[in-house]
C-alpha cells in the first residue's frame, strides 16, 4: 500500500508541475515567455500550434 501511495503521489506531483509550466491562461503569454525562456521553449515543443509559439522570441 505504501508503494502505491508513493507512486500515486509522484504521478500527481509530476502532472501538476507539467501543467504549471505553460503560460498563464489569463495572463500575458509573451511576458511569461520572456521571463521563462527555457520553460517557454520546452512548452512550445509540446504545443507548437499555440499562438505564442509562433512568435520569434519563443523559438
Amino acid at each position: 500500500m505504501k508503494q502505491f501511495l508513493v507512486f500515486f503521489t509522484s504521478i500527481f506531483l509530476g502532472t501538476s508541475l507539467a501543467l504549471a509550466e505553460g503560460p498563464p491562461a489569463d495572463g500575458d503569454a509573451a511576458a511569461w515567455c520572456e521571463a521563462n525562456q527555457n520553460a517557454c521553449v520546452t512548452w512550445c515543443e509540446s504545443n507548437p500550434d499555440a499562438e505564442i509559439c509562433q512568435e520569434p522570441e519563443c523559438d
